[in-house]
């Protein structure tokens, strides 16, 4: 009798379980919302794109709602509560930290909006949550207007960092894209060094174009045994007419910025003795809020950028900037023998303050 009951016990906490779990699913997909199962990125991974996949099928909207995944990992929903069909998740498996075995990059868009990096290692505990996976850290991108964040991974010496590349401003005529890297461990996930990465000013309908590159490379010093990144930056300048379609290459300056790692802050810090420009000068050429700028930018990301008018060139300092920076190349024009371009030279000048590198070549040019 006792085998009996018991079996007949089990079998009624088995239905009541069941009639349990379909409620909860019922509930869940009531009025086509879903929910992940649990907070693992492949739960996640699951429910995100299984939406995406009825919408792009039937155009049927599946609400993906991840209020309370975002609860039980114990991080802010920020912009990313739910999505319906307009989201895609995507898996990538890296080695990140110190510790033997691959973590997982769950990688979270919503249309070309929003980005969600969350990195997930597998625990030796259950977490609170039930999980064997824990959350080291996440990363939010939220401004993907005209291409969406990408990353790679990038081995110095005995370390692997995590680096993201995405858009950090634009406007009428203006882009920025810079990069940030970022170190992963099982204390979390932390940025060590920001730099813009590659952007362009055209001013229109005339003016002076500005276009900007980096190239990086990343390594140890052989001598004092640190991890370093070198930075090459080329900015070319071209004179600017839509109205007569003429588009002059002015010239090219090419630079390098080195960056060595701390141990005292665990950033990588900047290099004055190695390097040929200054961080302002890369700011500037990058067009990014710095001290000697004026103050009235609008933020966009982590990082500021100034609204440009139509006749200016550069943004946050007018063509004052240009001209602070590239005086010698612009006195090489003033003192030389093409016509055309001195005749620019004095029609751009018109545009500038009167700084002292104005007056300077204004001098040169009164005397031809």
């Amino acid at each position: 009798m006792r085998k009996l009951s018991f079996a007949i016990t089990t079998g009624l906490i088995s239905l009541l379980a069941l009639v349990a779990g379909t409620g909860r699913a019922q509930s869940e997909r009531q009025g086509n919302v879903t929910k992940p199962k649990a907070p693992t990125p492949f739960e996640i991974a699951k429910a995100v794109n299984k939406s995406k996949r009825i919408w792009k099928k039937n155009h049927t909207q599946v609400v993906v709602d991840l209020g309370l995944t975002w609860e039980q990992l114990g991080i802010d929903r920020g912009a990313f509560a739910g999505c319906s069909g307009d989201c895609e998740a995507k898996i990538y498996r890296h080695e990140l930290d110190s510790t033997p075995g691959k973590e997982i990059i769950l990688k979270l868009t919503q249309s070309y909006n929003f980005c969600r990096y969350l990195i997930f290692a597998r625990g030796r505990t259950i977490s609170r949550t039930g999980s064997k996976w824990k959350l080291l850290g996440y990363i939010d991108h939220d401004f993907n207007r005209y291409k969406m964040a990408s990353h790679r991974i990038v081995r110095t010496s005995d370390t692997n960092w995590l680096v993201i590349r995405g858009q950090e401003g634009s406007g009428s005529g203006f882009s920025l894209y810079g990069e940030t890297w970022y170190q992963v461990s099982d204390k979390g996930v932390r940025a060590t060094l920001s730099y813009p990465f590659a952007g362009n000013t055209d001013p229109w309908p005339t003016g002076l174009g500005r276009e900007f590159k980096a190239r990086v490379f990343s390594g140890r010093n052989s001598t004092r045994r640190y991890n370093q990144i070198l930075i090459r930056y080329r900015v070319a300048y071209t004179t600017l007419d839509y109205i007569k379609n003429d588009f002059t290459k002015l010239f090219a300056n090419n630079h390098h910025a080195y960056y060595v790692w701390s141990k005292r802050s665990h950033t990588f810090v900047f290099d004055r003795t190695r390097s040929d420009i200054t961080e302002d000068e890369i700011n500037a050429i990058a067009g990014i809020e710095t001290e000697d700028e004026p103050q009235a930018g609008q933020q966009v990301g982590s990082m500021t950028f100034y609204t440009q008018s139509e006749t200016r060139a550069f943004v946050g300092g007018g063509y004052e900037v240009f001209l602070k920076y590239n005086s010698h190349r612009l006195m090489k024009i003033a003192m030389g023998k093409n016509t055309e371009q001195k005749q620019w030279l004095k029609q751009f000048l018109d545009d500038c303050e009167n700084t002292a590198e104005k007056k300077a070549l204004l001098k040169v040019l009164q005397k031809q």
